[in-house]
């Protein structure tokens, strides 16, 4: 792969999150989770999606010759990493997983929260990241929900 670049995102990214965010869903959490789960996962986003975040200088991705993932995060929550299908176990979530933490870090924060998909707790489980309860996800008023698990770290 060619060098992996860590740079703030631009309004002009949001297609390309997007796409990302897609592709990561549909390829890496099938194990997981049901055709149901992954549509309600995924309906009703858009680059739209992202633009807040983007807006607030709270996401940040890594590309090469192109987007292979991102993150992005709210106070100390890390509410967003994905990681372009092909791209998984290449380090590039562990690179960008270690950016959000010091950046959460310097802002202060004791702790880092996330929520975590079933398929990606063992990920967040390597960086020192504690379950602390178990809970369910759904998009707009869709009866259908994924199972996560809420996760802690000590900074």
């Amino acid at each position: 792969m060619k060098k992996l670049l860590i740079r703030s995102a631009l309004l002009e990214d949001a297609q390309s999150l997007f796409e990302v965010h897609r592709n990561s869903v549909e390829t890496l959490c099938t194990g997981d989770y049901g055709p149901d789960q992954i549509a309600m996962w995924l309906d009703g986003r858009s680059p739209a999606t992202y633009r807040e975040a983007i807006a607030a200088g709270n996401l940040w991705l890594a590309h090469t010759d192109r987007l292979q993932g991102f993150i992005e995060i709210d106070g100390n929550e890390i509410s967003k990493l994905f990681v372009r299908g092909d791209a998984a176990g290449l380090g590039i979530g562990a690179r960008l997983l270690n950016e959000a933490l010091q950046r959460i870090k310097n802002a202060g924060h004791a702790k880092a929260y996330l929520e975590s998909t079933l398929n990606a707790e063992m990920f967040y489980a390597a960086f020192g990241f504690q379950k602390v309860g178990e809970g369910t996800f759904s998009r707009g008023k869709s009866p259908v929900s994924i199972e996560i698990i809420k996760m802690e770290l000590d900074l």
